[in-house]
């Protein structure tokens, strides 16, 4: 019954019968499921990916599919034949657990929740549950102990998180999913990170298994929600220092902080809202589709029969594109996600690609956007997104966000400015060139420049950013006799002083 009330739901929404989500602001609403629209028929359901995961939902250590390890004293590892090709190459991922007094490295401190934007409250650990194609029956490949040698952790499992109001944990759960994709370097003996990912989903528990689940084990199942409005997440992890560079986000007015924890490990807290993001679902039967469907879905790849096509991929524009027109512009549906990410982004900026510390943060709800960094051309940091242009209910608008966080030094070194502050100005043109109106926002905090647009429109959208630095001025401030001299952009007087005319 669950399911067909599923179906049902999603065929409604997607005929316009229920209205934009957002409107459900008192529900809680189950995220769609593209899969669910499939027939009997041999079909694609071409679809926007979910890149909250980063491909990261279970724990496995070995070469998938066939020799997976228990651990690295496996001998299906052959540490010392390992090499670069499928065959021998021997990869990990690994889903990393809650902090403890014995494992304080590579791990979740806490999760909060504000509702108000500005006061938080923790979350309650709940339990670890398996995800993916990974049960309790499995041998090997679903989770391993650490080897501090080979700079491996601990592979764990999913967490479940609560939040409890006057002793109750509230029915709406929290699923973290925080872990690590590696591959083993023999010349240095050791695990590489190649991206970190975190995603927090909301969820709840059902006691039937079903297959469109986030997770499922004894009968039991995790069925992902949409984000409440107005909520704010605030997650503090331990993680490796050397994942560096840029990151990517799917959330809105973020705040980030970075400081060390010891000589391996930094202390990342990293807050924001959810954001909206539009999606549709269209079906395909194979047999039917046009030369054009079966490039995109072979070079997309599928999963459960959808081709959910990754939001950061280089071809996401051109898909897009195909779909815009059969589509009429219109989303069908929305989801909600928050995640971060780390990337493999470079720039030919030298003060962009600093791969010692995390240089910048960039997150937007649209459908497609960029695959690399700001570039920085003609004095402006240009950044390219795209998404169908109309609302579910084919009247409203899609409204777009986009968050840059980057390191005041590296604006800094940029532009080369002094230490003085910083504004700037952020505009949006489509492909036309015609101005997009956006309301915007600057802010200066601890070692970090914030940018935010908000309101835009989407199709085609460039995002051009540009800092400024006025420059400085020193006024006179006088006090019954006393005289003091304040030198800025915007210099103003002490408390209790006035500016000499």
């Amino acid at each position: 019954m669950r399911k067909i009330s599923l179906v049902t739901v999603l065929l409604a929404m997607l005929l316009g019968l229920i209205g934009n989500p957002i409107a459900l602001a008192s529900q809680d609403k189950e995220s769609v499921f593209p899969a669910t629209l499939q027939g009997e028929d041999p079909q694609r359901v071409f679809s926007l990916g979910d890149d909250t995961s980063s491909g990261i939902s279970f724990s496995q250590l070995g070469i998938w599919p066939d020799k997976l390890c228990a651990s690295t004293a496996d001998p299906k590892c052959d540490f010392k034949n390992s090499g670069t090709r499928l065959e021998n190459r021997i990869a990990a991922t690994a889903i990393l657990n809650v902090c403890s007094s014995t494992e304080n490295e590579d791990c979740i401190k806490s999760i909060e929740i504000s509702r108000d934007g500005l006061n938080f409250s923790k979350l309650e650990f709940d339990k670890y549950v398996v995800g993916g194609t990974c049960d309790e029956s499995a041998s090997a490949g679903c989770a391993f102990p650490p080897d501090s040698s080979k700079k491996l952790p601990r592979g764990g499992n999913l967490s479940i998180w609560s939040e409890v109001i006057d002793g109750k944990a509230n029915e709406l759960k929290f699923l973290v999913n925080y872990g690590y994709q590696m591959n083993y370097e023999r010349e240095n003996n050791s695990f590489r990170i190649n991206e970190m990912g975190l995603s927090i989903r909301p969820m709840k528990e059902i006691e039937v298994t079903r297959w469109d689940s986030l997770w499922f084990e004894n009968g039991k199942s995790g069925i992902q929600f949409d984000y409440q409005p107005d909520v704010t997440m605030r997650a503090t992890v331990h993680a490796s220092n050397t994942i560096a560079g840029w990151f990517r986000a799917r959330m809105q007015d973020i705040n980030i902080d970075i400081s060390a924890v010891n000589k391996r490990n930094s202390r990342i807290v990293v807050s924001g809202k959810s954001v909206t993001i539009p999606n549709f679902a269209i079906k395909r039967e194979i047999s039917g589709m046009s030369v054009k469907e079966s490039a995109l879905a072979e070079h997309f790849g599928w999963s459960k029969g959808v081709v959910g096509a990754a939001p950061g991929n280089s071809k996401i524009f051109e898909y897009l594109e195909y779909w815009r027109k059969a589509l009429n512009d219109k989303a069908e549906f929305t989801n909600t996600q928050w995640s971060l990410n780390s990337t493999t982004w470079l720039s030919q900026n030298k003060c962009l690609n600093d791969t010692t510390k995390v240089v910048g943060v960039v997150s937007t709800n649209a459908m497609g956007f960029d695959s690399n960094t700001p570039k920085f051309q003609d004095g402006f940091l240009n950044y390219k997104v795209s998404g169908l242009h109309y609302s579910p209910d084919g009247v409203g608008l899609n409204l777009g966000t986009y968050d840059l966080v980057l390191r005041s030094d590296a604006a800094r070194c940029l532009y080369k400015f002094s230490s003085a502050p910083i504004s700037a100005t952020v505009s949006i043109s489509g492909a036309d060139g015609n101005q997009n109106i956006a309301t915007t926002l600057v802010s200066e905090k601890n070692g970090w420049l914030k940018m935010k647009a908000a309101g835009f429109t989407f199709s085609e959208k460039n995002i051009k950013v540009k800092l400024i630095q006025g420059s400085k001025t020193t006024i006179t401030c006088v006090k019954a006799g006393l005289i003091k001299k304040v030198t800025g952009t915007l210099p103003k007087c002490p408390t209790g002083y006035k500016k000499k005319v």
